[in-house]
């Protein structure tokens, strides 16, 4: 039986989608949530002198795509064929790659008048046509998961990443698209993941 540890700081960030695969797949593991104080000393212990690092069985895991996509496939939350696979990796890179930069990019802007462009163009044309690509994906297979028939790494990347755009405008309504904001609801009433976000620490971002 394996023995899991993932080593992260005391936010959701980089962490979460490992920590919902672990929830959705009802595995048991050390979350280890290190101190900005503590990582000078850890930071020389890690692969790539960064985390998050998924230990298993003392084997050392860098990268938070390589943990998810280990952890995917392990837990069965990968797809069942290649195509499937596939279908979660191009999910996950449209988050990493055109999606997720963008919010960054707002997130860290100081200059009121630029960020305020940037929210423009965040909101009215890249998570637009993100969700615009969520919901054919969706109708696509059936409505209720993004690949295949049965919950996914790319479910809950999807999820976790609506969580982030949902934190950062927290006073101000955003319009999601219908299907898109099911699904959102629909993977957070999964028994697990319910649990999961009732119980988890309560953290900033």
């Amino acid at each position: 039986m394996a023995v899991y540890k993932l080593t992260y700081f005391n936010l959701r960030a980089r962490g979460e989608v490992s920590r919902l695969l672990f929830a959705a797949a009802g595995k048991e593991y050390e979350d280890c949530r290190i101190t900005f104080e503590e990582w000078p000393s850890i930071k020389p212990t890690t692969p790539l002198g960064q985390v998050p690092v998924l230990s298993v069985n003392g084997k050392l895991i860098p990268q938070s795509r390589a943990i998810e996509r280990y952890l995917a496939r392990e837990f069965g939350l990968y797809g069942k064929t290649n195509m499937e696979n596939t279908m979660c990796d191009i999910i996950i890179d449209t988050i990493h790659c055109d999606v997720r930069p963008e919010l960054r990019k707002y997130i860290f802007e100081k200059d009121e008048a630029k960020k305020a462009d940037i929210s423009k163009h965040l909101v009215e044309e890249v998570l637009h046509k993100f969700m615009l690509f969520i919901e054919k994906t969706l109708k696509e297979n059936g409505g209720n998961y993004l690949v295949g028939n049965d919950l996914t790494w790319a479910d809950l990347a999807v999820f976790d990443f609506t969580q982030e755009v949902l934190a950062v405008w927290k006073h101000e309504k955003l319009n999601f698209l219908e299907e898109f904001n099911k699904h959102h609801e629909g993977i957070k009433a999964v028994p697990k993941i319910k649990k999961w976000l009732e119980t988890r620490p309560k953290t900033e971002r």
